[in-house]
């Protein structure tokens, strides 16, 4: 995570609700996109089924380029790079086209090899080459492309619909079940990223007359050092014995958002660069007699008591322990997702249940989908209900327990 990460921090975690880093620290095993089914010799009945597969077009997104918009993002970019016509005129409803709708863009899906998973093979992306079929390579050599001309393209022999074996690198596949990151500890911790750096001063300020003008001046001072505004921090106590023990036995062990404001016995802690004090404004904090008005100023869901700072950071982030038995609340790409993980961690999954009444009976791998209510019925089949929803987490939880299933066998496993 870079320091511009760090800076936009608390407007980066007021706006999106989940977020998946990819750091390209692990190799990264790319198919070839530029690749047509025709250098395959791939019939039209099998290809219209492949198509209709495609991982991109089932699982990614639509796109909107200077040409108009797209069912796929990649048909938007093979437009821009061959000159083809250009998109749909952008209008209200574009987006909520149908397949059957996708005729005049379809064409462009004959360029692409993601449909041919399966069919090509995959290169680390590090090595920063392209593989491309015969029929791309001319297209790629009439557009003058600098790629090209730079000798970053790998033509793909072809014979009779067969890749030359002298054409293929090493072959490997990122599965849902892979570890993406191998030995998170190692990765990310204290000493190696940004996000745990601090620089906090202890100003003593009491209540009353002047309490304002002595505050704004903690908060706009030390400007001269070369210290980024998003790594300075104020421990604001209210008398010079106030103890702040417990706070700084977590600092640099937790990443502090610089928007919050953490509250304990006796003091605040809060970072100079917390929007809460841009809308505030020195005018107004000037004019504050105590820290409970800054504490009621600043915005409420944004305020931490430290005391909780330890229990919601531990927050069902429970491991998958070797031997247990789990079930899973969630029939979806998370549920396979921890499935997948829990094989691999020599857990069990015993049940898998869903409220959708499409998925109730349906397999889910070895097991058929039940329903919830089903939890309450055989308690003894599992040791801990897994909650395959990130998003809606708390909600179903709550669901689960009113259902009466003790709320410590419930988790939602993070550090799978």
């Amino acid at each position: 995570m870079s320091r511009t990460y760090r800076k936009y921090y608390e407007v980066i975690q007021d706006t999106f609700s989940v977020q998946y880093l990819n750091d390209h620290l692990n190799p990264s095993y790319h198919q070839p996109g530029l690749f047509s089914r025709k250098d395959l010799n791939i019939p039209d009945d099998e290809w219209v089924k492949l198509r209709d597969k495609c991982w991109i077009q089932n699982t990614w997104s639509a796109a909107i380029t200077p040409k108009g918009a797209f069912f796929c993002e990649i048909a938007g970019a093979l437009d821009m790079l061959f000159d083809g016509p250009g998109g749909w005129k952008i209008e209200p409803g574009w987006w909520k086209r149908k397949p059957e709708n996708f005729a005049d863009q379809l064409h462009w899906c004959e360029l692409c090899g993601f449909a041919l998973e399966g069919k090509t093979f995959t290169r680390d992306s590090q090595e920063e080459t392209d593989d491309v079929s015969p029929r791309l390579y001319e297209l790629l050599k009439n557009t003058g492309s600098p790629k090209l001309k730079s000798g970053q393209i790998n033509p793909v022999k072809i014979t009779d619909g067969v890749i030359n074996d002298d054409s293929k690198p090493e072959d490997k596949r990122f599965v849902v079940g892979n570890r993406y990151i191998a030995k998170y500890e190692d990765r990310f911790h204290e000493k190696n990223s940004v996000l745990f750096q601090m620089d906090y001063s202890e100003v003593v300020i009491a209540d009353g007359d002047g309490f304002g003008e002595r505050l704004n001046q903690a908060i706009q001072g030390r400007a001269a050092e070369k210290i980024p505004e998003d790594m300075r921090w104020i421990l604001l106590k209210q008398a010079e014995n106030t103890a702040a023990d417990d706070l700084k036995e977590i600092i640099g062990k937790r990443i502090f958002n610089p928007g919050s404001l953490h509250l304990g016995e006796g003091y605040i802690f809060f970072c100079k660069a917390a929007l809460s004090l841009r809308k505030i404004g020195f005018d107004r904090i000037a004019h504050m007699k105590s820290r409970d008005e800054l504490v009621r100023s600043w915005q409420q869901e944004k305020v931490i008591r430290v005391s909780d700072t330890e229990e919601k950071t531990a927050l069902k982030r429970n491991s998958i322990q070797p031997g247990k038995k789990y079930a899973i609340w969630g029939a979806g790409m998370l549920g396979e997702f921890f499935e997948e993980t829990a094989e691999l961690s020599d857990a069990q999954i015993s049940m898998v249940c869903d409220k959708s009444e499409e998925k109730i009976g349906k397999p889910f791998g070895r097991i058929t989908i039940c329903a919830p209510e089903e939890l309450m019925k055989r308690p003894e089949d599992y040791d801990f209900l897994m909650i395959a929803h990130h998003l809606r987490f708390e909600e179903i939880e709550k669901e689960a327990v009113s259902m009466g299933i003790p709320k410590e066998k419930i988790v939602l496993p993070f550090e799978v």
